[in-house]
């Protein structure tokens, strides 16, 4: 592990996945069935991330129904605006990175709606700006899915716009002179009128600036388009890296962007997502695992599958509880461009079982962490040291009790090792980043193709 000190603590984001990211979450013993629905919840849920010191909670949307409800839980929230309302009056510090898509919305009203709890939390907002290629969301608004290059052309649009309106109320138009009867400077509130190819807006918006000035933008997407426009844009990124060597990849890939944007590569923070299992020692996170599989929708057959497409060996079910072969581990491949394949090749050449391999969570989306909180830290340390990421998005996987497991036990190892704060320095989410200070659009940047003009 690299003993060097990193010049600035990692950053770490809570996600809020309804129930946990484990399928079976809502139905884990001494979670509530109806968390999903209820208020104080997810209030409570808030509370426990910022006793914990997280910079921010991360809030994911998918406006449409895309599991099969019979078993399966929802894995989008009821609407993240509603959520985000309710949290900020439960909280003083923390911040809240919520998802709005630049697709299926109009930039006046997210503009609208962002910076109105901007102000309201006293600017402790993040915008995660994404596009969106889904049919099923796109039959929910009743229009065709565009192609790539039109998506990401109205995305930059679409953002430029939602900051220039977040600009059009002056820094110092308010007054608030009860004696001469001033309410405002209406001078230094104007339209924006800017116009895209996609995208239009008038303004001004009737909303004076946060304490932070305005939201921080987040950027979570893959490919050259979604590079430009977290370089052009955004404080956070998050990423779908998974290991030391894809994390550093798209971390410099980011840095190249931001720069060619005109900005300075260390604004844009790079997280790595997490799921996260925390007990005693690796033997009892192995078996909160497994109980968790039982619980499980998803057949362990299914998830046997997923693993032999990752090593492209077919492993027999009747091999699923032992050790592979000496001959069948000499064969294994990690299959390109999937996520974990190595790992999974790694792990079954070690001697593990396959049974083992899939409950150290190859076959799931994001990285896992699990063990003692000794040894999530020393993994977290060591990919942080390495420069794979500047901080993770944690996922636990059962969120009544993963998430303050996560928050007293692996952090206080975190913060003993100087690796995360102690407290917060800042009121704001844009000083948690240490993010420079903006207020309306960046003119001085570089203008991707495809951007609004006057």
């Amino acid at each position: 592990m690299n003993s060097s000190t990193p010049r600035r603590p990692m950053l770490l984001g809570a996600q809020v996945m309804n129930y946990g990211s484990a399928e079976a979450a809502w139905r884990w013993p001494g979670s509530d069935p109806r968390a999903y629905l209820n208020p104080e919840t997810w209030a409570e849920t808030a509370v426990t991330a910022e006793r914990g010191k997280f910079h921010f909670l991360f809030i994911a949307d998918h406006p449409a129904v895309r599991e099969d409800l019979t078993h399966h839980k929802p894995s989008a929230t009821i609407d993240p605006i509603v959520l985000v309302s309710h949290v900020i009056g439960h909280t003083r510090r923390i911040g809240v990175v919520l998802t709005q898509s630049t697709t299926f919305n109009f930039p006046y009203t997210v503009a609208r709606q962002l910076k109105a709890l901007d102000v309201l939390s006293g600017g402790r907002i993040g915008w995660n700006a994404v596009t969106t290629q889904e049919p099923g969301i796109a039959a929910n608004f009743g229009v065709p899915v565009a192609d790539r290059t039109t998506r990401y052309e109205r995305a930059h649009e679409f953002v430029q716009l939602v900051q220039a309106l977040w600009g059009s109320w002056g820094p110092d138009a308010l007054k608030l002179d009860t004696d001469t009867g001033v309410f405002a400077d209406a001078t230094e509130i104007l339209p924006i009128d800017l116009a895209g190819r996609h995208v239009a807006s008038r303004g001004p918006l009737p909303i004076p600036p946060s304490p932070q000035g305005q939201p921080i933008l987040f950027q979570a997407g893959g490919g050259a388009e979604a590079l430009t426009l977290a370089g052009s844009y955004a404080s956070g990124v998050y990423s779908m890296a998974t290991d030391i060597e894809t994390g550093r990849e798209h971390r410099v890939a980011l840095h190249d962007a931001a720069t060619r944007a005109g900005r300075a590569p260390e604004e844009v923070r790079l997280f790595m997502g997490a799921f996260t299992t925390v007990a005693d020692s690796t033997e009892e996170a192995l078996a909160r695992r497994e109980a968790l599989l039982r619980l499980s929708p998803t057949r362990v057959s299914e998830k046997l599958r997923h693993l032999s497409a990752l090593v492209r060996f077919d492993i027999p079910a009747s091999g699923l509880h032992e050790p592979l072969p000496a001959q069948d581990r000499a064969a294994l491949r990690p299959a390109p461009y999937q996520l974990h394949s190595d790992k999974a090749v790694r792990l079954l050449a070690e001697g593990r079982s396959p049974y083992e391999v899939i409950l150290r969570g190859v076959t799931d989306f994001h990285t896992t962490f699990l063990g003692s909180p000794e040894e999530i830290a020393d993994e977290m340390q060591e990919l942080f040291e390495a420069g794979a990421c500047d901080g993770f998005v944690i996922a636990p996987d059962v969120v009544s009790d993963g998430l303050p497991a996560f928050a007293e036990k692996v952090i206080p190892v975190l913060q003993r090792r100087g690796l995360f704060h102690e407290d917060y320095e800042s009121a704001t989410l844009r000083g948690h980043f240490g993010a420079p200070h903006q207020y309306g659009r960046a003119l001085e940047a570089t203008e991707p193709a495809g951007s609004g003009s006057k």
